[in-house]
């Protein structure tokens, strides 16, 4: 039990049972309820003076605003006293937490519908299994690092299903990221891709040295696997290969023939093949300054 459910008569009769054997006053607060009038009040100033108590001290619950201790009947009773505005703010609070709840019912249907078209595409998107045999367009393309093949295979409907690309010695690093260029288009490929998406994105790559000349023109290693692509598509679609680009000079009297392809120069009848370092057999030769060069390995023919 506590303070409050003792009735005031006997909070005073238990000081005044102390303050008989003590010489000095006793402190005591006699708790009233919150309905007690001054009668009740007056009634127990006069019962402590009968006990002989020093002094009494007497509070009403819910006498001040700020009340240290209360029971739940003294906040229920506060509760009740409540002005117009707060009972308008009241029913605000309560239509705010309806709308509350209904968004995140909303939000919980919307998140379980995006996982469902999550899961859909998701399996729209899975990857292809591959068959035991497939059929193979290999293409052989001249880049700065050297000779590249492309091999492009696809499935029995005939589309694209992956791309391989080898390029110089196994092992070496440009080899290495041939073959990691192959395996993300084969993944790209098998994930439902289109192939044209794919050479759009190898098409234009470029790199500090380029091969060729005209249409024939090679910027990188990707750029090859692009028009590797690109020269597979032609020939599914039925367009034949585009002619090799040359230059040629009609001579004179006392000049000179000189005709300029992809990979080899013609000067005065003589042909120089310009697609294989002789060193290291991995690099593509340039015409610089009166030389066949090798930027792969530093190879020059005039030493």
């Amino acid at each position: 039990r506590t303070a409050h459910d003792i009735t005031p008569e006997w909070h005073v009769r238990m000081q005044a049972a102390f303050q008989e054997h003590t010489d000095s006053a006793i402190s005591k607060t006699t708790n009233f309820p919150r309905e007690a009038t001054e009668e009740d009040v007056r009634q127990i100033y006069e019962l402590a003076f009968s006990l002989g108590c020093k002094g009494v001290t007497v509070y009403r619950d819910g006498s001040r605003d700020g009340q240290v201790l209360s029971t739940g009947a003294t906040a229920q009773a506060g509760a009740t006293e409540v002005s117009p505005e707060a009972g308008a703010m009241k029913v605000q609070l309560a239509d705010a937490r309806e709308e509350a709840h209904n968004l995140r019912i909303e939000v919980e249907q919307l998140r379980d519908q995006l996982l469902d078209r999550d899961e859909t595409a998701g399996a729209g998107r899975q990857k292809r299994q591959r068959p035991a045999a497939l059929r193979g367009y290999t293409v052989k393309m001249v880049s700065p690092l050297g000779d590249l093949y492309v091999t492009i295979n696809e499935d029995l409907n005939g589309r694209p299903f992956e791309v391989f690309c080898t390029l110089g010695k196994a092992g070496g690093p440009a080899n290495a990221d041939a073959e990691a260029v192959g395996r993300l288009i084969s993944l790209a490929l098998r994930s439902g891709i289109s192939i044209l998406q794919v050479k759009d994105q190898l098409r234009g790559i470029s790199c500090d040295r380029a091969v060729g000349l005209g249409p024939n023109k090679v910027l990188s290693v990707p750029d090859a696997i692009g028009q590797a692509i690109e020269r597979y598509v032609q020939e599914k679609e039925g367009v034949q290969e585009d002619l090799l680009l040359a230059v040629s000079a009609t001579p004179t009297q006392g000049a000179t023939q000189l005709e300029v392809s992809n990979s080899s120069l013609s000067y005065g009848g003589e042909t120089f093949d310009m697609g294989t370092c002789p060193d290291c057999g991995a690099g593509h030769l340039v015409y610089e300054e009166g030389c066949k060069k090798c930027h792969i390995c530093g190879y020059s023919e005039c030493g």
